[in-house]
């Protein structure tokens, strides 16, 4: 069953049947000596009639008016006077096309009241809903196919906002030292991944996981615990404002520990602090090398140089900025700024005495006098940080990658950082609006139509979204043990990042071409045939003790090829199955080598989920 949106340019809610977007274009309200019509609102309103939705116009005055409307109206969408000084525009299924309305509301006073829309009937299809999933999710289902049809995109985007958070369970601290046990922390991650209902969220946190990284790789980290922490800040901060993530990042002891800012002393007298985070808030976490423009392509000099966002001076300024700080305490222990053992259920509290008393070097000449207080002047560095033009461009253009295009147009860009800069309130680093504008600009949706797909759009699936994506098209269910295994021999082991520049950087250029394809990085022979060892696994073994898959569905619809072909299409590639690919495929399985549904869907499967067609999503 078809269900559409209703949703009008001021007030926007989403019926599961029509799909109106009304752009207000022109409106007057002449008030006559008594009591004449005016119209007070055109809003849309929910249906309770299964499939049907309204956008309703209401209207005041004595009498009561009545209300008509002039316009070309597509087939499948009325208007009606509901007699009550109301009148409802009505869709059904299968109504689609953009038409200008104008609404009269007359009672015999005059003059008439009138109000102008242009409105535009969309369908969610099944393939829009796909792909939009494959961007939003760790990948489709059935089930929220479905419910992206129900509700439309930006319903959608609301129910995930909303969604319960997918907690990673903490796993016991004790006072050893040790190497993190990480294996419950990586198990969690897969389980969540598989069935969270926030799937936009985990996707979102993930994504900033891999601009502002911590990792159990190197001696600093001693505990499990430090992950699931983390993992869980971040699931709270994704929908958040980016300022808040940027000080929770500061004063997590997980970071504390990675990048030694835990116990970093500014001594009473003059000393070198140590610089480590100071230098990756900076190059990696927010602002990056060099100056940007809005739209991210690089800032330069009148000799054509590339202008540097900062010097040695700064970093030393934000060296003795983040000095004083150490580990929470251990329960029923006082505070110590050098604890025998780190303790990560954060956030770090501060020392005073242990603050660096030197005037701080900070951004944009800014500098903090020496001999301030320790949070007051954290709170001014991170707003320095903050404030810094290259924000906005910095982590638009890297969620865009991490969430649809590996090489997004400037203008793509410069309309996600001015979001950035300003949600339409005035307010910057409303990360729930970026992520919104990201992922419904016209250059993100635009391959919903396979016609209109470029060839430099979307981005290599990187293994664990290939993992996952996968799992979640056969309708597995699994406790995550050994999938991780499959992860480290594609180099991404879940919080196993070998530095804190992720496993791939954002700027890496597939060879021979001109492309930015950060995945690409770590993809090599080796890599690619990890990726087919696991599909086989998947659809003809087992991947882990624990993990089970349903392709009933596939197995349902294999003695007709065509119409296997047709569902793996919808369900796996979004309808962008290339002709060569479909004519190959047809040929196979239609061939005696496959006597079964089950033995033809499997090869289907298998087939398609190894392509390179899949594993490069548009």
């Amino acid at each position: 069953m078809i269900r559409k949106t209703v949703h009008q340019h001021v007030s926007s809610l989403r019926i599961p049947a029509l799909f109106l977007t009304a752009l207000f274009m022109s409106g007057s309200v002449a008030i006559a000596a008594s009591t004449p019509p005016t119209i007070t609102s055109a809003s849309s309103t929910t249906s309770v009639l299964g499939t049907l939705g309204s956008f309703t116009v209401t209207t005041t005055g004595s009498p009561t008016p009545s209300i008509a409307e002039s316009g070309s109206l597509p087939s499948g969408v009325t208007f009606q006077d509901n007699g009550n000084g109301t009148g409802t525009l009505s869709g059904t299924p299968g109504a689609s096309g953009m038409f200008g309305i104008t609404f009269t509301a007359s009672n015999g006073v005059l003059p008439n009241a009138t109000q102008s829309f242009t409105l535009t009937v969309n369908q969610v299809s099944a393939i829009t809903a796909v792909r939009f999933l494959e961007q939003s999710s760790w990948g489709p289902t059935p089930a929220t196919i479905s419910q992206v049809e129900q509700v439309g995109l930006q319903t959608y985007l609301q129910q995930q906002v909303s969604a319960p958070i997918s907690t990673y369970t903490t796993p016991p601290t004790t006072t050893i030292l040790y190497l993190p046990d990480m294996v419950p922390v990586q198990n969690n991650f897969f389980v969540n991944a598989m069935t969270g209902q926030d799937q936009l969220r985990q996707r979102v946190s993930f994504a900033l996981s891999e601009i502002m990284v911590i990792s159990g790789i190197g001696p600093n980290i001693r505990s499990a615990s430090a992950f699931s922490l983390w993992m869980n800040m971040l699931q709270n901060d994704a929908f958040g404002n980016f300022f808040n993530l940027m000080n929770d990042v500061t004063l997590s002891p997980s970071m504390g520990s990675y990048l030694n800012m835990a116990e970093n002393n500014g001594c009473s007298t003059v000393c070198r602090p140590n610089e480590n985070y100071a230098r990756e808030i900076l190059q990696l976490f927010t602002i990056g090398l060099f100056e940007l423009n809005i739209d991210g392509t690089p800032m330069l000099d009148q000799n054509g140089n590339l202008i540097p966002t900062y010097a040695q001076a700064t970093i030393d300024g934000f060296g003795q900025l983040f000095t004083g700080w150490s580990y929470p305490p251990w329960p029923g222990l006082a505070p110590n700024f050098y604890p025998a053992h780190p303790y990560y259920s954060g956030p770090m509290i501060s020392f005073q005495k242990h603050y660096s008393k030197s005037s701080k070097v900070l951004l944009n000449g800014t500098t903090l006098p020496g001999d301030g207080n320790i949070q007051t002047d954290l709170t001014s560095g991170l707003q320095n940080i903050f404030n810094h033009p290259n924000v906005a461009p910095f982590i638009s253009q890297q969620l865009i990658q991490k969430l649809v295009t590996s090489n997004p147009s400037p203008a793509y860009v410069s309309r996600i950082a001015q979001v950035f800069n300003n949600d339409g309130t005035g307010t910057a680093g409303n990360l729930q609006a970026v992520v919104s504008a990201i992922l419904l600009d016209s250059e993100a949706r635009r391959g919903d139509d396979p016609t209109q797909v470029q060839a430099s759009d979307g981005h290599l699936r990187e293994p664990l979204l290939h993992m996952l994506t996968a799992l979640r098209a056969v309708n597995a269910a699994t406790d995550g043990v050994n999938l991780n295994n499959y992860a480290s021999v594609m180099n991404q082991a879940p919080f196993l990042s070998p530095t804190v520049f992720n496993f791939y950087p954002p700027n890496y250029q597939v060879q021979g071409t001109s492309l930015i394809g950060p995945e690409f990085k770590i993809l090599n022979a080796n890599t690619t045939m990890s990726r087919v060892n696991f599909i086989n696994d998947l659809i003809y073994g087992s991947v882990g003790p624990h993990t089970t898959i349903d392709i009933s569905p596939y197995v349902a619809v294999a003695g007709n090829v065509s119409n296997l072909l047709a569902l793996i299409n919808t369900n796996l590639m979004h309808g962008e199955m290339p002709t060569d690919m479909y004519n190959e495929l047809s040929t196979t399985l239609s061939s005696s080598a496959f006597t079964t549904p089950t033995s033809t869907a499997q090869a289907a499967l298998y087939l398609v989920l190894s392509s390179s067609q899949f594993q490069v999503e548009h």
